[in-house]
């Protein structure tokens, strides 16, 4: 995760979708759970933890980089 990035129970982002060869928008639910995100520059970063439930499992964290014109806005849910 982030070290220095606030971190959230959940993340909803609504997504801006056109649909080829319309005018038609619509909107694309994304949602993201114990996760940080960071805002800089014209990218929003969020980072997922991923913590095993095994010993046997490892802990992994997934980042995903969004372009903020691809945002239509965002719900923070805090720990």
């Amino acid at each position: 995760m982030l070290n220095t990035a606030p971190k959230f129970k959940k993340i909803v982002l609504l997504i801006k979708s056109k649909i080829p060869s319309t005018d038609i928008s619509s909107n694309v639910r994304v949602t993201h759970e114990d996760c940080a995100m960071v805002i800089t520059g014209d990218y929003v970063i969020i980072t997922e933890d991923f913590q095993g439930n095994n010993i046997d499992d490892e802990h992994s964290v997934v980042g995903k980089i969004y372009e903020l014109k691809e945002i239509d806005s965002y719900k923070l849910y805090k720990n």
